[in-house]
């Protein structure tokens, strides 16, 4: 009798025992995983629908992000004023969003800073077809008195509007801009509503190869801008989180940058990354890759730095028209220390 309980008091001992090294082992395989596996973070970011948001989705398909510890929830939007409502609500920790008078306006009220480039562009001027055909407007000077589309008043398309008329001394009162999404524009040009637009890619290649409109030579058009093209899109985030999760947002833009290398590769038709990102902004967009294999793929600096002078240029222009409640400290709103100690 005595040997059974002793027996029995030996097997429960032995039991707690096993258990208790097994629980000390899981402990710690928990807490002392490999230096080599980064530890995930979770990150918030604001994308676009237009080509502009392809190296944030390129980072994500190719596992960038993953790469440096990061997991991402990525929310496109059509519209950037939607991303910056919800950028200053709190809901983004990041997002691409484009330089206008309303993202000037946001980032004072808001406190946003700016820590990269998110891509420029020459604007798109795509003529009414049957306009181009009978010869009613062959010239940018025949746009005078036209009705012509940006997705808003202050739009980042809006300004390389005016910056074209400018360069043919004209001005946005000379003609009639028409506040349209990319969508509603090719419905318009197709019922003869507007007579020409200020298109991003690769709704401007949709319009073309749909025939609704013609390209006006890019060529002409970009005289009047910097060799690379309008700055369109920025990078911003809270100036709270530039300070507080400096780790996360160093760990985005690495990840951000590999993604435009790859991207840089592809709009330089390189193989297999031409491919692939093709199927990336098919897969997002919607769009056909036939249309985006002849589409002019925007341009995102390497370095991830964006034109200053430029912005500057339309911060101005937006404070002449009125657009813009008072000047925005650019020395205050342009951080790229990010970028210098990714270096």
């Amino acid at each position: 009798m005595m040997t059974q309980e002793v027996d029995r008091k030996m097997r429960q001992k032995f039991m707690i025992t096993s258990f208790l090294a097994l629980l000390l082992v899981s402990l710690n395989f928990t807490n002392c995983r490999s230096p080599n596996l980064p530890q995930s973070l979770h990150i918030k970011i604001g994308g676009h629908t237009s080509q502009f948001g392809t190296p944030i989705k390129i980072a994500e398909a190719k596992g960038f992000y993953a790469k440096q510890g990061l997991t991402p929830s990525i929310r496109l939007v059509d519209s950037s004023k939607e991303s910056m409502a919800a950028l200053v609500g709190g809901d983004l920790d990041v997002i691409i969003a484009t330089f206008a008078a309303g993202s000037f306006n946001a980032i004072r009220q808001g406190d946003l800073v700016v820590i990269a480039d998110g891509g420029r562009a020459i604007p798109n001027v795509i003529i009414r077809k049957d306009l181009w055909e009978n010869r009613s407007i062959k010239r940018l000077a025949d746009l005078k008195g036209r009705s012509i589309m940006t997705p808003r008043e202050g739009s980042a398309s809006y300004y390389g509007l005016a910056r074209i008329l400018q360069g043919i001394n004209l001005t946005i009162g000379d003609v009639k801009p028409k506040a349209l999404s990319e969508t509603a524009a090719l419905a318009a040009l197709e019922g003869k509503q507007i007579d020409a637009a200020i298109l991003a890619e690769p709704e401007a290649t949709n319009a073309v190869e749909k025939g609704l409109g013609v390209r006006y030579d890019v060529s002409e058009v970009s005289k009047f801008f910097p060799p690379n093209g309008e700055q369109f899109m920025g990078i911003f985030t809270l100036r709270k989180t530039l300070t507080e999760k400096p780790e996360l947002l160093l760990k985005f833009l690495t990840a951000y940058l590999e993604g435009v290398q790859f991207y840089d590769r592809a709009r330089n038709s390189n193989q297999p990354e031409r491919s692939e990102t093709i199927q990336i902004i098919s897969q997002f967009s919607h769009a056909d890759p036939a249309v985006l294999d002849k589409a002019i793929w925007v341009y995102v600096p390497l370095d991830g730095r964006p034109d200053i002078g430029l912005i500057k240029e339309m911060q101005d222009y937006f404070i002449q028209q009125k657009l813009i409640d008072s000047p925005v400290d650019l020395n205050g709103m342009i951080h790229l220390e990010l970028l210098a100690e990714k270096k």
